[in-house]
């Protein structure tokens, strides 16, 4: 290292030497493994459901009209909520109080992870309140318009998504089913308008 140093272009040497020194230091080394893996199409334990409250078209109101897609993942429902007096002590709603039910059909239990809102849209402008609600029984609402027994709920009065409130995970045993209840109202001005949104389901 001391006659490198002395001689013609010693120094840059040098540094080079050194540079090289700490690189190789500071290298890491990367081993790829390979692991052939097989993956299989199985129906899933958990499926979306529709109610009894969902018929498959509508010819009085209110009425709530949808289907299931074929991987029993998707439940597509229309249903209708009147405009209503939000000035009344208890304000009148559309109640379906077994809209929708999360099925277990396997041999073993599973978790509800959470119920999320999402994707909400009201371009019209005529939404006044559509509650969405987790019951693990199905349960009726009240002359008041209230559940009891239900974990939780999520109020859409904007176009601000949300998960329902409660205790999760929630047990759903093999065989069983939990339920999505709904009630719903439009605001007082309201004639034609629509609002849309997606509830989606986790669970492992």
């Amino acid at each position: 290292m001391k006659h490198m140093y002395h001689a013609r272009y010693g120094k840059v040497l040098l540094v080079l030497f050194l540079a090289a020194v700490v690189a190789t230091a500071a290298a890491t080394v990367s081993v790829f493994y390979y692991v052939n893996g097989t993956s299989t199409v199985h129906s899933p334990d958990v499926t979306l459901v529709a109610g009894p409250d969902v018929s498959g078209s509508c010819s009085a109101y209110p009425c709530a009209s949808g289907s299931v897609s074929s991987t029993n993942d998707v439940l597509t429902v229309t249903m209708s909520f009147f405009a209503a007096n939000t000035a009344a002590p208890i304000i009148p709603a559309s109640y379906y109080s077994d809209l929708a039910q999360i099925h277990n059909g396997g041999s073993g239990s599973h978790s509800v992870k959470s119920i999320q809102i999402l994707n909400i849209v009201d371009s019209s402008s005529d939404l006044g309140s559509i509650t969405i609600y987790y019951c693990t029984a199905q349960t009726e609402f009240s002359a008041s318009g209230t559940l009891s027994g239900c974990v939780g709920n999520f109020a859409i009065t904007s176009t601000t998504g949300g998960s329902v409130s409660g205790t999760f995970p929630q047990t759903i045993a093999a065989s069983a089913s939990q339920y999505i209840e709904v009630a719903a109202y439009a605001k007082s001005t309201a004639t034609t308008g629509s609002v849309t949104f997606q509830v989606a389901v986790q669970w492992a």
